[in-house]
């Protein structure tokens, strides 16, 4: 190195050829080109040059890092087995906000969330099925299968076997999803939701999307 700050070409190829490689796979972290001869002398290549680079390229890694870390990792599904398009696109709508809810761990969210999104489907599933639905041993009284209850939706679409008996097993921390959303009645039936119900919550929502898309 001289007076001048310079160092030999072969001292910097091997971080060109690492920036080159990074350019290839992030072109919006490295956007100018990289040629060695922009930060040459005539005798070597200028170490402030090298080091200003260095610095614009790692500043743009650390923002890109920071970037992906906050921003949560949600998952989009089709519900393509929902008849009704308006319904549709609620649900899947709804679907991405219970993914960031559960990352957020808002779980009375997740709950309330998913309980419409499983009634709502139930309730689509049950109406194209409208006959067996009422002709069902467990079928309330009554011919509005959008006035049933949740439960209700649950044990017609198990009896008729249009989902699997496991969402009625897991189903119970979900029924009374509805009441969650006065304070007055999660303080008078002294609801409890957690991570844990949340859980199950998502999960008869998968396995709902498992056994209708099957």
């Amino acid at each position: 190195m001289t007076g001048r700050l310079l160092i030999d070409f072969g001292a910097v190829k091997p971080l060109f050829l690492e920036l080159t490689l990074l350019k290839e796979e992030f072109s919006d972290l490295v956007p100018f080109d990289l040629k060695l001869d922009h930060l040459e002398d005539d005798e070597g290549v200028n170490i402030i040059r090298v080091m200003g680079l260095l610095s614009m390229v790692l500043g743009r890694l650390e923002t890109a890092l920071e970037e992906s870390t906050n921003v949560p990792v949600t998952e989009k599904r089709e519900f393509k087995f929902v008849s009704d398009s308006n319904l549709k696109a609620i649900i899947e709508r709804d679907y991405e906000e219970i993914q960031r809810a559960f990352i957020s761990q808002c779980w009375k969210s997740v709950m309330i969330l998913c309980g419409g999104a499983i009634e709502a489907i139930l309730t689509d599933l049950l109406l194209i099925n409208k006959t067996a639905a009422m002709s069902a041993k467990c079928a309330p009284k009554g011919d509005d299968i959008t006035r049933w209850g949740l439960s209700k939706l649950i044990d017609v679409a198990v009896e008729l076997q249009l989902v699997s008996a496991g969402i009625q097993k897991l189903s119970h921390p979900l029924k009374e999803y509805r009441n969650l959303v006065h304070p007055g009645n999660e303080i008078r039936n002294k609801l409890y939701f957690g991570a844990e119900e949340a859980k199950i919550a998502v999960e008869i929502l998968h396995m709902l999307h498992r056994d209708l898309t099957r």
